[in-house]
This record gives structure tokens, C-alpha cells and sequence, in this order.
């Protein structure tokens, strides 16, 4: 069963302006989307047995905000990935797969 709106809600003026669905994005793109964007297209780029360094210097990042980002965002993608850092650099590399004995 419909639930019919009421003729005074119909005409209440709004607040805020509306606007089509497919004119938004599909998702939030937080606080560090680029930075982990850009990470992330790097390393799918990446030899195996290498990492990313990121200077931590430069940027305004905190070190363990960004690397909590990016693991959010490698568990979404289904990507195994590790970190590791130190005072002024992170480096991000893929988790190597464990060796099937034969």
C-alpha cells in the first residue's frame, strides 16, 4: 500500500535545492581521496618485490590517518597491501602471497 502525502508537505517550501542523483558522485571521497587514489594507481603499476615511498614531509598528512585511509580503501578493492614507515616517509608496497609447499 502507497502512502499518499499529505497536501501540506506537498507544498512546503524547501530549504536546501535538489538535484538529480547521476549528477553526484557514486561515493564519498574523503579527506585523503586523492593522496590514496593516486597510491593506490601507482602500485597496481608497481614490480613485485617494490615499494612506494611517500614523503610524509611535505604533505599535511598525519602518517597513521593516511595509512589507515589506504588500508580502507585496499580492503574495499579486495588488495592485500602493507606498510611500513619512518620520521619522514611512508612506504607501501603489495603483501606478497604465501608460497603453497609442494
Amino acid at each position: 500500500m502507497t502512502r499518499m502525502r499529505s497536501k501540506k508537505s506537498r507544498n512546503a517550501p524547501v530549504h536546501f535545492p535538489a538535484v538529480l542523483l547521476p549528477e553526484i558522485a557514486d561515493r564519498r571521497m574523503g579527506k585523503h581521496g586523492k593522496i590514496v587514489a593516486q597510491i593506490l594507481s601507482d602500485l597496481a603499476a608497481l614490480d613485485d618485490g617494490s615499494a612506494l615511498k611517500i614523503n610524509l614531509v611535505g604533505n599535511a598528512e598525519k602518517k597513521a590517518d593516511l595509512r589507515s585511509a589506504l588500508h580502507r580503501a585496499a580492503k574495499k578493492r579486495k588488495l592485500e597491501l602493507a606498510t611500513l614507515s619512518d620520521e619522514t616517509h611512508l612506504y607501501v608496497f603489495r603483501r606478497p602471497s604465501p608460497r603453497k609447499s609442494a
